[in-house]
């Protein structure tokens, strides 16, 4: 994820990707501040690679064992949904391309 945006609430552009339910979100990486949201629907149609994990809260590093999927987002969409469904949230980190 690239930090193209600035958080109003504390002026950090640090930014991590949060699926919740059926939203995707841009929140804050410093204070959690959500920056935009759209649907998670409008995401499906990609195949870069990532890692899902519950998200252990901002600025934090998943530990392993919260590891939901990992692989191309087209592919791993599904498991994301269900994990996010009853409303824990999901953080994506972005597997860098080789």
């Amino acid at each position: 994820m690239t930090n193209m945006l600035v958080c109003t609430a504390c002026g950090l552009d640090k930014t991590e990707s949060i699926v919740h339910r059926g939203s995707y979100i841009l929140r804050c990486a410093a204070c959690g501040e959500a920056i935009v949201a759209t649907s998670f629907m409008a995401m499906l149609d990609s195949d870069h690679q990532c890692s899902a994990f519950i998200d252990p809260g901002p600025g934090k590093h998943p530990p392993p064992e919260t590891l939901v999927p990992r692989g191309p987002f087209r592919q791993i969409a599904t498991a994301i949904s269900a994990a996010a469904s009853d409303g824990t949230l999901i953080r994506l980190i972005s597997e860098a391309k080789d």
